[in-house]
């Protein structure tokens, strides 16, 4: 088997972190392979926001909590009410893909910058976790209003498409999921 093929089988949802600090020289591999990923039109309508700083993690992570407590999903509000629950899972480093929503696929391609990220973060050893609690939040006033006031901006009418906590893993590398064996339609 090839190493991207290897690789793209061996990611995982990571949900436990080290603190270390992920190295400035991988986040800008990941950042470079996400750049690279293909988009409509080749607008690349997306911006990244990389959150390295504990305590505005430790800030937006309480925050983007609430998401999870004011949910209207039953599983998301009994997640969240569970002791030690950590929404970013103590992840040292936070990525957020903004985008223009006036482009053509925005939303499309910011997550498939997101997918190249995932698959760079795995090939340099690091655990990464699409964090959906971001745009959760963040699509509520409330979260609008508390991301301006932790400092958290994009660029003038993006919003935030994608989200993943990134960071060294704490526990062994999860065993794959099942997946589903009936997805396939071939039509020769």
């Amino acid at each position: 088997m090839n190493e991207t093929i290897s690789t793209i089988l061996k990611r995982r949802s990571v949900r436990a972190y080290r603190p270390d600090p992920v190295e400035k020289a991988d986040i800008d591999l990941m950042l470079q392979a996400a750049r690279h990923a293909p988009s409509a039109m080749n607008q690349q309508p997306w911006h990244f926001t990389v959150i390295r700083n504990p305590e505005l993690l430790r800030k937006l992570e309480e925050h983007c909590k609430s998401a999870f407590l004011e949910s209207t999903n039953e599983a998301l509000r009994e997640i969240a009410k569970q002791e030690g629950f950590s929404v970013f899972y103590h992840a040292p480093l936070m990525v957020i893909i903004s985008g223009d929503p006036g482009a053509l696929a925005a939303q499309y391609d910011c997550t498939l910058a997101m997918e190249n990220m995932l698959l760079a973060a795995t090939s340099l050893g690091l655990g990464s976790c699409w964090t959906n609690a971001i745009m959760m939040y963040h699509a509520t006033e409330k979260g609008k209003a508390k991301f301006r006031e932790l400092g958290i901006t994009f660029p003038e009418g993006y919003q935030p498409y994608a989200a993943a906590a990134v960071g060294y893993p704490a526990t062994p590398w999860p065993d794959a999921p099942p997946k589903k064996p009936d997805c396939v339609t071939f039509m020769d």
